[in-house]
This record gives structure tokens, sequence and C-alpha cells, in this order.
């Protein structure tokens, strides 16, 4: 459904009540009844999982894997008891009263992924002829109404992420994504992918050692596609000394490179080094989410730019 720019939704941004700082731990009720609207559109209103198999496979599916996930008798705990629930109910009462919201997403992930490809089948029953675009426009629906909502978060590539900043979100994560999808990167995407699984779910250490795996693998697939050698085990220190004197980074001057490897060598490294990947001592280490998200971003621009440079070089 498209998303209409309303007269009042025009004025709150004249009168500068939108806010630009991003909440991750309530999801507001206007939010939930949307989200039920667009869940029903993409999988299946009552009327189609009912009467049509397909959706209704679709809806048990998703509500079973996520009952078994959760060792719970019902999804939504809200309808205990109740004479007879089924999964369409079960999945939209979970969706409007789970105060969890991690476990809200779980569900968004899971819709948006196996209802969104089984929306593609021409036995789904989906009324659209263009089917992928329909799909297409559900996802883009649903980053709309996170944004209007303040909700820092985004659907990319059938993962939610967190997002800090829509600017960095923007100009480097989603590139960075695009990019690691190419050919060869599929370990390093995967690692990248894991880094803010681990960010969006607290775990900040392994999100550190994950994103500096990613930077890593990127640099290893740059160097054995341009036929260059490097040690098995070398770090990132090493790794970008190798990319440079191989002439895989662009020496503009030496100061530009000197910079340029003082940002990679110094940063994420040792970000990493230092917050991640040793023991804690006798006191308890806690990893703060600033620290982590800059890192993160270090190593989402990081791999833009060497992947870009990469991509160039193979035209």
């Amino acid at each position: 459904m498209p998303v209409i720019d309303l007269y009042s939704k025009r004025q709150k941004r004249l009168r500068g009540e939108v806010s630009d700082v991003f909440v991750y731990d309530v999801f507001p009720d206007k939010f939930r009844v949307q989200l039920c609207y667009m869940i029903h559109e993409l999988m299946g209103d009552y009327s189609r999982y009912a009467n049509t198999r397909q959706p209704q496979e679709t809806y048990d599916s998703i509500v079973k894997a996520l009952k078994v996930e959760y060792g719970r008798g019902y999804l939504c705990e809200e309808i205990r008891g109740a004479t007879k629930a089924n999964a369409w109910k079960d999945l939209t009462d979970f969706l409007q009263f789970e105060s969890d919201i991690e476990k809200c997403l779980d569900a968004v992930e899971l819709c948006y992924g196996v209802g969104g490809v089984a929306a593609l089948s021409p036995f789904y029953g989906t009324p659209h002829q263009d089917r992928e675009k329909f799909v297409s426009d559900c996802i883009e629906e649903l980053n709309i109404r996170f944004r209007e909502a303040g909700l820092g978060y985004e659907l990319i590539g059938g993962k939610i992420f967190r997002i800090d900043s829509q600017l960095i979100h923007s100009e480097a994560v989603k590139p960075a994504l695009r990019l690691l999808n190419g050919e060869g990167f599929e370990g390093a995407q995967d690692e990248f992918l894991g880094a803010y699984e681990h960010y969006r779910h607290g775990n900040y250490e392994e999100a550190l050692v994950d994103a500096l795996k990613a930077f890593e693998s990127t640099m290893k697939v740059i160097l054995t596609a341009n036929k260059k050698k490097y040690a098995p085990g070398a770090t990132a220190n090493k790794l970008v000394l190798a990319c440079t004197e191989a002439g895989l980074i662009p020496t503009y001057n030496e100061a530009q490179l000197t910079s340029l490897n003082n940002v990679l060598i110094s940063g994420i490294p040792t970000l990493r080094n230092k917050n991640g990947g040793h023991g804690q001592g006798e006191t308890i280490r806690t990893v703060e989410p600033e620290v982590v998200a800059y890192g993160l971003h270090l190593t989402a621009a990081a791999i833009v730019m060497l992947a870009s440079l990469e991509t160039k070089r193979e035209r």
C-alpha cells in the first residue's frame, strides 16, 4: 500500500516536530497497527488465510517456527486459554502485544523473508501481476514506516539492521552490502552481516570480532583476485600494507596515503585488539555500544572504498 504524505505529516515537518533521534526499545501502538496491515497485505488477510492453502501454510510455518524457538504453546501469551487460536490471529496478536521488541523483529524478519518468497509464487494468490515489484514495494513501505515512527531499524536483504545514523547507513552500510553481494565476497558478506546481527542483539565484542573478520576477508579477496601474495595468517595491519605495496590502494600523495593507512591500521584493528578477543582479567569489561557503532561504520566505509576500487579495476 503506498505511503501517503498526509497534510498532518507535512505540518509536523514544518513545525519541526519530526525527531531525528531513533528509538529502539519501544514500538508505538500506531506502528504496531500499521505493521499488522502491512504483513496482512504481504501474506494475506484473514479471508485469504482461511480459504487459500498457500497463505495458511505460510502463516502456520512462521508461527510454528517462532513457538518452537521461544518454547511457547501460543506465540502470543495474551491469548492463552482462548477456545481456538489460529496462526493468523496468533501472529497478529503477537505483533500487537509482544513487549520484547527483539522478538517482534524476529517475526517481522521471518514474515518478510518466508512470506516474501511465498508471495512470489504464482499459486499464492497475490492480487498483483508484477509479484516481484509487489514484494519490493512491501519492503519499501516497511522501511518508510520504520522511519516515520522514529524507529532505528531497516530491512535489507532479508535481515533487520539497526541504524544509528541515517546518513552513515545510507552512505556506508548499504553500499558496503551491495558491494559485498558481488561474486567472491560471500565470506566477507556473511561476516559483515554477522557483525550487525551481533550488534543488534547487544553482543558487542562479537560484533567487533566479526567486523574485523569482514575487513580482513575483503582485503584477502582483493589480493587473491589481483594475484598478490599474502601470508595465510596475516593480520589486518599486514593486509593493508600488502594492498598498499601492490598498488591496490591509490597513492594520490604521501600525506593522503599516510592518513588512509592510519585510519585503516589504527582504526578497526585497534578497536578489536583493545576491546575484543582478549581475556577480561579480574574485572568484567564493558564494551560501549557507541564504540562498537563507530567500529562498524568505519569497517563499512573501508569496505566500500576497497571493493569500489576493485570494481573499477575489473572494468
